[in-house]
């Protein structure tokens, strides 16, 4: 029973406007998979804003790699398969979508609204 916060950052490159959103995921099983739960998320958002040509950043290496592995080879972790197909049927709805790394302290933005979001979800009572 572990629950995940999850944060993204929509930053339009062109205008400089920016948007941001957060949710909480319960029951996940690993960090990896609070990671591949979080993109959907955003494909939804950034869709919503009928944002077109998309560059996902994310500070989990590990999980860009391997979903880059999924999207290009057909290659799935088990523990991501089914998040894996979501995003490959919404990265449809996109005229450009790419998948990078980038180190966390050029992403504190979305750590922080993960982590916000996590706390709001598991409140610490104080006595």
């Amino acid at each position: 029973d572990r629950a995940s916060g999850c944060g993204c950052v929509l930053y339009n490159t062109r205008t400089r406007d920016s948007r941001q959103g957060s949710s909480t995921e319960l029951f996940v099983a690993s960090t990896l998979m609070a990671e591949a739960l979080a993109v959907p998320e955003a494909l939804l958002q950034a869709k919503a804003l009928q944002i077109s040509n998309i560059c996902l950043k994310s500070d989990n290496q590990v999980f860009i790699t391997a979903l880059n592995s999924a999207l290009n080879s057909k290659q799935h972790l088990v523990e991501l398969y089914g998040i894996n197909l979501d995003i490959e049927h919404l990265s449809s709805s996109f005229t450009s979508l790419s998948f990078s790394y980038v180190p966390r302290r050029f992403n504190s933005v979305a750590f922080s609204l993960a982590k916000s979001a996590l706390f709001s979800a598991n409140p610490v009572l104080l006595v």
